[in-house]
């Protein structure tokens, strides 16, 4: 192998865009600072972060550092997307279905799934 070829590969190896995600850059936590809280106001302080599918550490250390906690979807949330999504996925099966046999015959299949998406607003 010459020195030109030797030279195109190493550009090459140099200049090879990396795959996958890229790292995380992680600032790790060296500091602690001691909160004493009642109960009661453990209590709260947990129920809060559970709500928001966060550990109680995490939740006291957003709240201090910006003075609120950025909103995720509570459980409850993700569970009503996840059925809505269902719901969907039935919603386009049966458009099919009407397209291939006509409207009439998924008359029932369309109230049910109506009735169901009452129940879940409903139910809140």
């Amino acid at each position: 192998m010459n020195i030109f070829n030797q030279n195109i590969i190493e550009n090459k190896e140099e200049h090879k865009a990396k795959s996958g995600r890229p790292l995380k850059e992680e600032t790790k936590l060296t500091r602690s600072i001691n909160l004493k809280l009642t109960e009661d106001d453990y209590a709260l302080l947990k129920e809060k972060a559970e709500k928001l599918g966060m550990k109680a550490t995490q939740y006291a250390r957003e709240m201090a550092l910006k003075g609120r906690v950025k909103s995720r979807f509570t459980i409850e949330e993700l569970d009503l997307m996840r059925k809505l999504s269902g719901i969907a996925n039935n919603l386009n099966q049966i458009t099919k279905l009407a397209h291939q046999r006509g409207l009439y015959m998924v008359t029932e299949v369309l109230i049910e799934i109506i009735d169901k998406i009452k129940s879940l607003f409903h139910d809140r």
